[in-house]
């Protein structure tokens, strides 16, 4: 059989005694302390998170803020082209309808020069035909 000892029915009392004071004073408060530092640990990871979830949603917001600039802007340029294009046909055209106005102007003032001035040999001609008759024949014709 077992002998039993007093000094254990003194130890295990003591230990009883012991493990509720270190519980007290020393367990409970340093498993508070890793159970704060643990909270604080997964707040500040929950935290890190949130703050990288949010940049990963402005990020995907810039960007597609980004593309609809550029698409803006390509849709700007396009009509811009288009506007550039037409009008740069209407000042063609312009420019043609200026050009026949004034060709048709200095074939006029041609036509009347030249009619002007066949008028002035066809008076000058008969001149120098008489004169030349004149002479010739050394008589007033």
């Amino acid at each position: 059989m077992l002998d039993v000892n007093y000094t254990l029915l003194i130890q295990i009392p003591i230990f009883i005694i012991l493990w509720m004071l270190l519980k007290r004073l020393w367990f409970d408060p340093a498993l508070r302390i890793i159970r704060e530092r643990t909270a604080r640990s997964e707040g500040a990871v929950a935290e890190a998170r949130a703050i990288q979830a949010d940049a990963e949603r402005l990020r995907a917001e810039h960007a597609a803020a980004l593309d609809q600039a550029r698409a803006e802007a390509e849709r700007e340029v396009q009509d811009i082209l288009r506007e550039a294009e037409v009008e740069q046909k209407r000042l063609i055209a312009e420019a043609r309808e200026d050009t026949q106005r004034m060709i048709g102007e200095v074939r006029g003032r041609i036509a009347a020069e030249m009619t002007t001035a066949r008028q002035q040999l066809r008076e000058t001609a008969h001149d120098i035909a008489r004169m030349v008759a004149e002479k010739v024949l050394g008589r007033p014709v």
